[in-house]
């Protein structure tokens, strides 16, 4: 007896996804021809060992295309690479770099660890109005390490450093045009300790 493969077989078969190898190298071809969504992808395939050996000097290499580019996310995570010293040296400088063009995006996970490197002076000069200024604007896109972050600060900072922290925030909100502050809050406390 002879089985013919169902109508609903073929589809399925049709639909998978294409195996592992041949989707890495349909990223590779798309990463080098400059697609930034490609090099992102790629990036984290290398990072995660997914469907190839974990190379963390490809991730970085790919990370690094994608940033270079303006993806946010790949900012934020080379910010993150540095700081650890993963499959590069350690380097806060370099680290902070990335964290704060990641953070002049509106990356609240930026913009609070940007804050906390200018609270302890790691790879930026120690400044604890700056500090409170991204920390209040990633507090404001719900950000809770931030939250905490401000609330400290404010317990070690005069008014007078506070007020000029939010004005520093305020103004960079301001600076931004509306195509690019969409994912930026409308507004920062004003007061310390103000609920959000």
């Amino acid at each position: 007896m002879k089985i013919k493969p169902s109508f609903f077989l073929i589809a399925l078969l049709l639909a998978a996804p294409p195996a592992s190898g041949d989707l890495v190298s349909d990223l590779v071809a798309r990463a080098e021809q400059g697609e930034v969504a490609a090099q992102f992808e790629l990036a984290g395939i290398y990072a995660k060992g997914e469907g190839v050996a974990k190379d963390n000097a490809a991730a970085v290499k790919w990370f690094t295309k994608a940033a270079e580019q303006g993806n946010a996310e790949a900012r934020m995570i080379l910010g993150g690479i540095y700081i650890a010293g993963k499959g590069v040296l350690k380097n806060s400088s370099e680290a902070a770099k990335w964290f704060l063009l990641a953070a002049e995006q509106g990356n609240a996970a930026a913009q609070c660890q940007i804050g906390r490197m200018h609270l302890t002076g790691a790879g930026v000069t120690k400044d604890d109005v700056e500090a409170y200024k991204w920390s209040n604007l990633a507090s404001a896109q719900g950000d809770v390490a931030a939250k905490r972050v401000r609330v400290f600060l404010e317990g070690r900072m005069t008014p007078e450093q506070i007020a000029e922290g939010q004005q520093r925030a305020r103004d960079f909100l301001e600076k931004k045009t509306p195509e690019k502050s969409s994912d930026l809050p409308a507004a920062i406390p004003t007061t310390p300790g103000e609920p959000e």
